[in-house]
């Protein structure tokens, strides 16, 4: 069973918190309709992920939702069809993310990667299994080679071959 790789957008992929465009970044500004959204990407991040896609399924967990395949797949040349959570209440909660609840149900026992900037350490207690790695991205920086170094670490660390865990519908 191949792990997953929980990609959020706003932190890891975005990093929206730094006051300039980091080096290897560009700017963007995305236009739909009457919104528009300026976000910074850095293009190494699309090769990154599409070479990790070897080893992981990759599944959008961004408040994006649907919008990362058809707004930033693209300028990330990632596929435009990737799996994505949805989110059905972003009511901001006590300890961790909201998004934790919704992440744990839809990935049951599987094996994971969660990359995330608005994540903590209950977020890492609420998932206490070796094959389910919650990773914390700073806002400032996005991910950086040595995020891609542990991501890659993680998964020569693991056997998914044997686990009999049934993939996502």
């Amino acid at each position: 069973m191949r792990p997953l790789l929980l990609l959020d957008f706003d932190g890891p992929l975005n990093p929206y918190r730094s006051r300039e465009t980091p080096p290897g970044y560009v700017r963007h500004e995305i236009v739909e309709g009457e919104r528009t959204w300026v976000v910074r990407i850095n293009p190494q991040h699309g090769v990154e992920l599409n070479a990790l896609a070897g080893t992981f399924d990759l599944v959008w967990a961004t408040s994006w939702e649907h919008g990362a395949n058809r707004l930033l797949s693209p300028l990330l040349g990632l596929p435009s069809d990737l799996p994505t959570i949805l989110w059905p209440d972003r009511t901001p909660v006590r300890r961790g993310s909201w998004k934790t609840p919704y992440v744990a149900d839809w990935v049951g026992d599987r094996p994971f990667v969660w990359v995330d900037d608005d994540v903590d350490s209950d977020d890492v207690r609420f998932f206490p299994h070796d094959h389910q790695l919650v990773h914390q991205v700073d806002p400032r920086t996005g991910l950086m080679a040595t995020d891609f170094a542990a991501i890659r670490a993680w998964a020569d660390g693991k056997s998914f071959a044997d686990t009999a865990i049934p993939p996502h519908p």
